[in-house]
């Protein structure tokens, strides 16, 4: 005979409560930042103890960390995947289709950009660390892509760095300010229309360069 559930919240064993942290501990850095979120908020979203936060994450800043790495472990997933599909093309053309995969990546997950913003505006320790873990790392991967295309003759090398840096901030920046550009601009609702904008905006003047 089975037996119906206890009301209340559920059991550890029925949910996957570290999940639930994470994703409970995303929403609010990206929504909030840091400095504004607290570990009994994270709890409360999660419906689990705030004990159970420091058994499974370490602290606040350990938990934030652990964001961050996973962001910026599907991001590069995404893009090798994408860049293995244009492997036997030219290397501009691969280079675009990393950048334009990035524009997805970002588009799909609004909090990663807005959590990126939030913390980069202060310069502490977090920051060098944001730095060195998730922007320092793309900046490196996107690089590697243009030097290739700057050797084969398909790529501008003058503010190469630059640029690259630039596009980076900007749709990051784009993205998760995407709900006023949509006040601004008419269609930015629309997924499919602002990646467009994104495209015509950001990723065309990378490759406009003689």
């Amino acid at each position: 005979m089975n037996q119906s559930r206890k009301p209340g919240r559920p059991s550890k064993s029925a949910r996957n409560t570290s999940d639930d942290i994470f994703h409970a501990g995303l929403q609010r850095f990206s929504a909030q930042g840091y400095d504004e979120t607290s570990l009994r908020q994270i709890a409360e979203d999660a419906r689990v103890d705030a004990s159970l936060i420091v058994y499974q994450y370490g602290s606040k800043l350990e938990l934030w960390q652990a964001i961050i790495t996973r962001q910026s472990q599907d991001l590069h997933e995404q893009l090798d995947r994408a860049e293995g599909i244009m492997a036997a093309e030219n290397p501009a053309t691969v280079l675009r289709h990393a950048v334009e995969s990035f524009v997805d990546f970002l588009v799909s997950r609004p909090t990663v950009p807005q959590l990126l913003l939030r913390d980069l505006s202060a310069n502490d320790e977090r920051t060098d660390w944001l730095l060195k873990s998730m922007t320092m790392p793309l900046q490196n991967h996107f690089m590697a892509l243009a030097g290739a295309a700057v050797e084969a003759g398909v790529f501008a090398k003058d503010h190469c760095a630059f640029r690259i840096a630039n596009f980076v901030y900007a749709a990051a920046n784009c993205v998760a300010r995407r709900e006023r550009l949509s006040k601004l601009v008419n269609g930015l609702d629309d997924d499919a229309a602002f990646r467009a904008s994104l495209t015509a905006v950001l990723v065309d003047p990378l490759f406009c360069h003689g």
